[in-house]
């Protein structure tokens, strides 16, 4: 099953099943298309936000996709900074899940703004006392870095034999590589903090609006995105038939990852017993009482973030018998994955729901968890989606992500 070092043929999947799954994809992104064409024409009236729950389900994509391409920056700076060469082969791969995960945010965001025709504005009105407009430059400069990460996996495509001047300038770009990933890894801590920074500055919920998100935010996107490459690599594994990356590789990938899943785990728990609870404010009684109720807010919680989110990763990953399992890999994968995205939720979501006590004169047109994502915002949901997975499959059909000869 290994692949020789200078093979530079693309990975091919079975003839019916990858026409199967483009046929899925185009679904996907027909239905995607549809309802993205109507929210333009129409606008956000079509949605179910409004002005007490202004994010729904788009935000919590958008911060979802951020968080999963997380592994990117942190196993580019482990390889290129730390100097750890060993884990060099899933490199390419960790950023094409990134690349795929922030330019599906910057979609996401597209449909979100409400004004679409004017993406531009933050690049040329620029707001230095606004975190979000922070974010839009960083997420900016670091897209610009992953596309000269990948620029020379890109030429080696056999679409470019015709271009070789184009291979030559990509491969000198690679020689700065290391600095690369030491920006990247700067950037990208940068804006990771600062996603979680916009609902620590502001006062709704306090068990997710407080000033300790920056840090959630940044140790769950550690977390979980080198996992879902992890994850990944194993389901291509699978599908083309052929060794991707060293397993050894993918089960110390797996290790990292459930030491940093119970590191924010414990930072998670002592943020509400030492600050939360015991520094009791207006509104943290109401927010406890969520949690210790037959509530959703109690089941997503519970259940989505910390048993799905951290419990069951961390043993599947940790634990050697499970570790060297390449099925428990793919289930604890996912099982953190689902632990972001609900964990996103939660804070954009959530937070929102119930508007507090301590906010006098303020009308709120909803009543507290009314709030349901309308078709249309399934339907981009799903189009942003399709799009990521779209992006995934070409990579992985035609180009040589898992080539283990470095230039």
């Amino acid at each position: 099953m290994a692949i020789s070092n200078m093979e530079r043929k693309p990975l091919q999947l079975p003839s019916t099943g990858l026409l199967i799954w483009f046929s899925f994809l185009a679904v996907c992104l027909a239905i995607g298309l549809y309802a993205a064409i109507q929210v333009f024409i129409h606008g956000l009236i079509l949605t179910n936000m409004s002005n007490s729950v202004p994010w729904g389900l788009w935000i919590t994509i958008d911060l979802s996709s951020i968080a999963l391409g997380a592994g990117a920056f942190t196993l580019s700076a482990i390889v290129y900074i730390f100097g750890i060469k060993r884990l060099q082969p899933i490199i390419r791969l960790a950023v094409l899940v990134g690349f795929a995960g922030y330019t599906s945010a910057l979609l996401t965001l597209v449909m979100d703004i409400g004004r679409p025709d004017r993406f531009w504005h933050p690049w040329v009105f620029w707001n230095v006392h606004s975190v979000l407009w922070e974010v839009t430059m960083c997420i900016t400069i670091y897209l610009t870095i992953l596309l000269a990460e990948f620029a020379p996996v890109i030429v080696e495509a056999k679409f470019f034999d015709r271009w070789p001047f184009l291979r030559t300038i990509a491969h000198a770009l690679h020689k700065a590589t290391p600095f690369f990933a030491a920006l990247g890894l700067v950037i990208s801590l940068l804006h990771q903090s600062s996603l979680g920074a916009a609902y620590g500055v502001i006062k709704s919920r306090p068990i997710w609006f407080k000033p300790s998100m920056p840090i959630m935010f940044v140790l769950s996107a550690i977390a979980a995105g080198p996992a879902v490459t992890v994850g990944l690599a194993y389901v291509v594994e699978w599908v083309t038939r052929k060794r991707t990356i060293p397993h050894e590789v993918l089960q110390i990938v797996t290790r990292f990852s459930g030491v940093a899943l119970l590191a924010y785990g414990y930072i998670k728990f002592w943020d509400m017993a030492a600050v939360t609870y015991y520094g009791r404010t207006a509104g943290v009684t109401s927010a406890f009482a969520l949690l210790r109720q037959e509530t959703p807010f109690n089941f997503s919680f519970w259940v989505g973030e910390v048993i799905l989110g951290i419990i069951i990763p961390s043993i599947l990953f940790l634990v050697p018998h499970f570790n060297k399992s390449q099925v428990y890999a793919v289930i604890g994968a996912l099982s953190a994955m689902i632990g972001i995205v609900v964990h996103r939720w939660n804070v954009t979501v959530g937070g929102l729901f119930v508007p507090l006590s301590y906010s006098p004169g303020t009308l709120y047109t909803l009543p507290a968890g009314t709030y349901f994502p309308s078709l249309y915002e399934w339907g981009v949901g799903l189009l942003v989606i399709g799009y990521a997975l779209t992006v995934v499959t070409l990579a992985v059909w035609l180009l040589p992500l898992f080539d283990r000869h470095e230039h």
